[in-house]
């Protein structure tokens, strides 16, 4: 076996053993203890950044803001210990997606997502990786 193949090999297991042990109940169950208190829809963008993220973070967060502002279909995930810093970045941000602030980290903490910032979507029994904030 050729050394590419084998990397191959090696690779493509990583990424099934990394994505086979996602259920959307961990996420929703980490939502629910973070307090969202709203019946999570059958699909629903879930975004987490911190308060201190790149400019093109930031801009694609502008941009589900704009289409998605008082929707239930985004949610945004603030990682800030502060409940000042938080209420500051929303605030500056004009920020009107469901936010939620998530003082200790239970996502990364939990592995429930690689880093920050970074996106996924709930839909249906699936939890899809959309990768990194501000990339396309």
């Amino acid at each position: 076996m050729s050394l590419s193949r084998f990397s191959y090999i090696i690779l493509s297991l990583i990424v099934f053993v990394s994505c086979s042990n996602k259920h959307p109940k961990e996420y929703v169950d980490t939502l629910t203890e973070l307090g969202w208190e709203k019946e999570i829809p059958d699909s629903v963008f879930v975004l987490f950044t911190s308060v201190n993220q790149c400019s093109p973070c930031e801009q694609e967060i502008e941009e589900w803001n704009s289409k998605y502002a008082n929707s239930n279909k985004v949610i945004l995930i603030v990682n800030e210990k502060y409940v000042s810093n938080f209420e500051n970045y929303l605030t500056a941000n004009s920020i009107k997606l469901f936010s939620i602030q998530d003082e200790k980290g239970l996502f990364r903490k939990r592995e429930l997502i690689p880093f920050l910032p970074y996106k996924i979507l709930i839909y249906d029994d699936k939890v899809i990786d959309l990768g990194e904030l501000g990339k396309d």
